[in-house]
């Protein structure tokens, strides 16, 4: 039987992503520190229907195998 007390608080669940995120983060800049070859950059910039404007940016490389 599921109980409300089985259901995280949001506030709870914000700690949980935001812990999840600074960990790969953390995980990602040490990666980039030591990457051997190079990082290649994209963008991408477009508008909604309703005019929002957004801005994409991916990053590309070969990593070694842990």
């Amino acid at each position: 039987d599921l109980r409300d007390t089985d259901i995280p608080h949001r506030t709870k669940t914000w700690e949980l992503i935001l812990e999840a995120w600074l960990d790969h983060l953390m995980r990602l800049k040490r990666d980039l520190k030591v990457q051997p070859s190079e990082i290649s950059f994209t963008a991408d910039i477009w508008s909604s229907g309703s005019l929002d404007p957004y801005l994409a940016i991916t990053a590309h490389w070969v990593g070694q195998e842990e």
